[in-house]
């Protein structure tokens, strides 16, 4: 219909003639009904135009969210690059201390062989000697003086062979002592444990759950993720809403999850950690687009007596804006123990799950886990959010704390 109506209007513009019409037909005027043809035939032209206009827009905007979704994937293959360069660095590094300890096992091995080899030839000396004695103490019939001297001479055999017997399992290895005094599993006591995950990155091992001990504390487990660097000791975790964050004072400060997934570790394990010495708080966030920001800041963790209350000392750095209070002592909340700066309303009730809360509203990464945005603005609020990042109302993907030492060097 739109090329019928476009067809009349080139017959009326070019003329009959040229269309192969006859000069009887074509008119010195176009008439009423070829005038509202041909307006009819510009309009469908129109029409058709903007259709295709605004098919065009749609393969645009498909095509801009392909390319933000390309984005995104290109995003996580860098940073699981970067993690798979961290690793690599890791796995180097304890590749060359392997190598070491190797190279000192062998020199060992090679002292001790010498050793043996002395230790073998003293002994068949001393067990002639002592055959010598006893076959002619068979053969004759002594005196007094004499049988006591072939005592003593046996005794004093016996004596010396016990020392070869004793140098055969405790070797001097000429100047290495100390070393197999560590090593060696029949003199070695008890192992210390380390004292933080960074402790563990200093013995070479890699990521994964080790059992630590900070000064005047009991042993427990921990998640450390050992990098290039250094060795951070994981205090929170949460990737699938796999854990129940909704939980009272008691389970906060002992704390409660799965090391391997979902957890937190406890406010009186986190206390204990970081009361060793100044320590710096790494925070990582993750969005549902992919996105990941995160910051870090020397802090300071007070004990029971202070309700745990965090203070930050400055500067925070990273991409990740603050959103824990303007530096200022903060002690944590729950539902059952109400220690917030609202005054008429318990932040922990109101948002759900436990936090070092101000006044209800910049920051909570331990409220509900939700698997997508729920429609309700007063349920989003509950949920783990960042004001200075993506606002109270967006509940985030993951979130990661982790802690380690000021100086690493």
């Amino acid at each position: 219909m739109k090329l019928y109506s476009i067809f009349l209007l080139l017959v009326t513009l070019n003329g009959a003639e040229s269309w192969g019409l006859s000069p009887e037909k074509k008119n010195q005027y176009a008439s009423w009904d070829e005038m509202n043809l041909i307006a009819h035939g510009l309009l469908q032209l129109g029409h058709g135009l903007k259709e295709h206009v605004d098919k065009t827009k749609i393969h645009l905007r498909e095509i801009t969210g392909k390319l933000n979704q390309h984005n995104v994937s290109m995003a996580a293959l860098l940073n699981n690059a970067k993690e798979f360069r961290d690793s690599a660095d890791v796995l180097k590094d304890r590749m060359q201390k392997l190598e070491q300890r190797d190279k000192q096992l062998q020199d060992l091995t090679l002292l001790l062989r010498e050793k043996l080899q002395g230790v073998s030839k003293d002994r068949a000396v001393l067990d002639s000697r002592l055959q010598n004695i006893e076959e002619k103490l068979r053969h004759f019939e002594p005196s007094n003086n004499d049988n006591i001297s072939a005592k003593e001479d046996v005794q004093s055999i016996q004596i010396q062979r016990s020392k070869v017997e004793s140098q055969y399992w405790r070797p001097s290895l000429q100047g290495n002592d100390d070393w197999f005094e560590k090593n060696s599993s029949h003199n070695s006591g008890k192992k210390k444990l380390p004292s933080d995950c960074h402790a563990v990155f200093l013995n070479g091992e890699k990521s994964g759950i080790f059992k630590i001990q900070p000064a005047n504390a009991q042993p427990f487990e921990v998640y450390c993720e050992i990098t290039a660097e250094a060795g951070w000791t994981f205090v929170q975790r949460r990737i699938d809403g796999s854990v129940d964050f909704d939980q009272l004072w008691e389970s906060y400060k002992n704390g409660f999850g799965n090391l391997s997934g979902e957890f937190w570790l406890g406010l009186s394990k986190m206390h204990q950690i970081a009361e060793q010495g100044p320590y710096i708080m790494h925070i990582e966030l993750q969005d549902w687009e992919g996105s990941i920001q995160y910051m870090e800041v020397h802090f300071h963790l007070g004990g029971p007596d202070k309700a745990y209350a965090l203070q930050l000392h400055g500067p925070v750095i990273g991409d990740l804006k603050n959103a824990l209070g303007e530096f200022q002592q903060q002690a944590f909340s729950t539902q059952d123990r109400d220690q917030d700066l609202q005054s008429d309303v318990n932040c922990a009730k109101l948002l759900s799950g436990g936090w070092w809360f101000s006044t209800c509203g910049k920051s909570n990464l331990n409220g509900k886990y939700f698997h997508s945005i729920p429609r309700q603005r007063s349920e989003r609020k509950q949920g783990i959010f960042w004001k200075t990042w993506k606002g109270r109302h967006y509940p985030l993907k993951s979130t990661v704390i982790k802690i380690r030492p000021l100086e690493t060097e």
